[in-house]
């Protein structure tokens, strides 16, 4: 394949991803034909069944390009420094939600389509990689008094509702990817009680 054979691939797949994406804004996925995408990305029908085997498998490769999204937070380096280790999550964390906001019609896809179960169980690969590089760090990964399995599923949840409300009703104009990851870095660090400038007694 030529490159320019290889561009006209692309360009035609990212058309037919942006036009089921914008019929989604429009009615169900279930409602939603191939005839329809099809018509919609300006393609014939062979043309879409030459990418994709049918709608769910577009969904799919739609489904994974936006969990690559976040694979930017599993690199181990990010936690070979504790010193600077918070600050390199941040600037990562900054960066994916960067991408995100770039794609964002695709991540409210996911967000709102896809069952709760399927997005965390695909993420949360990637979140553990982050916390058991942090308690490492700390030397608390097997001490720690609360299981692990239960921080990682308390973060995860946290974070999917927090991207969805930063993409949902333009927040990503009234808040910038690094505002939003120095917060989140807050928050894991030091709780909410205290970034809210509450002390327990």
């Amino acid at each position: 394949m030529t490159v320019q054979e290889d561009m006209r691939v692309r360009r035609t797949k990212q058309n037919i991803i942006n036009a089921f994406v914008a019929l989604t804004k429009e009615k169900s996925i279930d409602a939603i034909t191939v005839q329809e995408i099809a018509a919609r990305a300006m393609v014939n029908r062979a043309t879409f069944y030459a990418h994709y085997h049918d709608k769910d498998d577009l969904y799919e490769q739609i489904f994974n390009e936006a969990i690559g999204l976040f694979t930017p937070l599993r690199n181990p380096l990010l936690f070979l420094n504790r010193q600077i280790m918070f600050t390199k999550l941040e600037a990562t964390l900054a960066t994916v939600l960067r991408n995100c906001a770039a794609n964002r019609d695709l991540l409210l896809l996911i967000i709102d389509g896809t069952p709760a179960r399927k997005l965390e169980q695909q993420l949360t690969p990637i979140l553990t990689a982050n916390i058991s590089g942090v308690l490492k760090q700390f030397g608390i990964d097997k001490k720690s008094p609360i299981p692990i399995d239960l921080v990682i599923t308390y973060i995860l949840s946290i974070f999917i509702s927090v991207l969805s409300w930063w993409l949902h009703d333009s927040h990503t104009n009234k808040m910038s990817a690094d505002q939003l990851a120095h917060m989140l870095v807050e928050l894991a660090l030091y709780g909410h009680m205290h970034v809210l400038g509450l002390e327990m007694k």
